[in-house]
């Protein structure tokens, strides 16, 4: 074992020493910060042991701090990747949201099993911080649907990582009905389906129809409705229109009648990322809610090898990417690639390198259950 590592190891175990006999609690938050900072700032990962030894220890000491003490340790630990499982269990299902919730929320630990599994069973101030969870599978967010209170609804519905099944997107029109917040988060979606457009659209001009018939008490109160409403109207014809077009452009891409690069230059100019992601989608036989998840939180790298792949021109490519900076309002809004850095992958190359993906996220839907949320 190299020097550092052995240092490492013995300053690691130590502190857990310490840790288990300490009294104070102040002390004891202090030393489960430092134990937790080597556990997870060591330059090798740790043995089958540590994990053990840090995940029985943590979970005992947590029960011992005073409960304003221990968000703050849930806080340290919640995105990290080296967490022992059993150990972001306990915390994400801590009868404490404070506790929970920056778990629950970010911990990249848990997997779709765990979050499917913590959805069925816990509060919706729980459910509320899974909704906020960077990325959500349908077979979660349907858990959420089904549970949630409509302002678990809104947050899941306002979520751009967050997939819904068909199923769910009707279940949440449904839901809104009465609820015109909703609706608005719903029409501001670029994944709805022309079936679940078509409902919405329904839903909005049957709910014009009514209260124009029935009056109400309020004039102020009444204008502000119409004016969602006609804002709602609005959007989802623009969106109906939008998938009309994308459709017409993939078709003629693949008659050949237009070149590939041609067909996105107007998507990209309205700023229409959902619809780039569904060209794309179409093109590398990929689900197009995956594709958009990617576009809009993904890996820069993983949108770099999609547009090689296909050999989408670079001014697209940093379009695209100044796009998705805007959209996530400041998050990573510095990523890009240089024009040199991006011809310089070979297409065939990044061809490959989209077939493994695919086949990679093929072979982790098996089981279901394990794979990541």
């Amino acid at each position: 074992m190299p020097a550092t590592s052995a240092q490492e190891t013995h300053a690691f175990i130590e502190q857990l020493g310490r840790l288990g006999i300490e009294k104070d609690s102040e002390k004891r938050l202090a030393l489960l910060r430092g134990v937790a900072d080597l556990y997870l700032t060591r330059t090798v990962s740790p043995t089958l042991a540590e994990e053990y030894l840090f995940s029985e220890i943590a979970n005992a000491v947590m029960r011992k701090l005073q409960p304003h003490q221990r968000p703050q340790v849930s806080a340290v630990l919640s995105d990290s990747e080296r967490v022992p499982h059993s150990l972001a269990l306990a915390l994400a299902s801590d009868a404490d949201i404070a506790v929970a919730s920056p778990i629950l929320s970010r911990s990249p630990v848990l997997t779709e099993g765990d979050i499917i599994t913590l959805a069925q069973a816990s509060s919706d101030e729980h459910l509320q911080a899974i909704a906020t969870r960077p990325t959500l599978t349908s077979r979660v967010t349907d858990v959420l649907i089904d549970r949630g209170s409509n302002t678990v609804l809104r947050t899941v519905s306002g979520n751009a990582g967050a997939e819904f099944s068909e199923k769910g997107m009707l279940s949440l029109v449904t839901r809104a009905r009465d609820d015109d917040e909703l609706s608005l988060a719903l029409a501001d979606r670029g994944d709805l389906s022309p079936a679940v457009v078509d409902q919405l659209n329904a839903l909005i001009c049957a709910r014009v129809s009514t209260e124009a018939e029935g009056g109400d008490a309020s004039d102020a109160v009444a204008g502000l409705r119409a004016r969602a409403q006609a804002l709602i109207a609005e959007e989802l014809r623009k969106r109906k229109a939008n998938i009309n077009s994308t459709e017409r452009i993939i078709a003629a891409v693949e008659a050949g009648t237009m070149p590939l690069d041609d067909g996105l230059g107007p998507l990209l100019a309205g700023g229409r990322l959902l619809d780039v992601s569904q060209v794309l989608a179409h093109f590398l036989r990929f689900d197009r809610n995956f594709v958009f998840q990617q576009m809009a939180t993904g890996e820069i790298n993983t949108i770099v090898l999609a547009f090689r792949a296909l050999d989408i021109s670079y001014a697209h490519l940093e379009t695209t990417l100044a796009l998705r900076a805007r959209k996530r309002r400041g998050g990573q809004a510095g990523q890009s690639v240089s024009r040199q850095d991006y011809e310089a992958i070979n297409a065939a190359d990044a061809q490959r390198a989209m077939r493994f993906l695919k086949v990679r996220m093929t072979v982790g839907k098996a089981p279901p259950a394990e794979s990541a949320a």
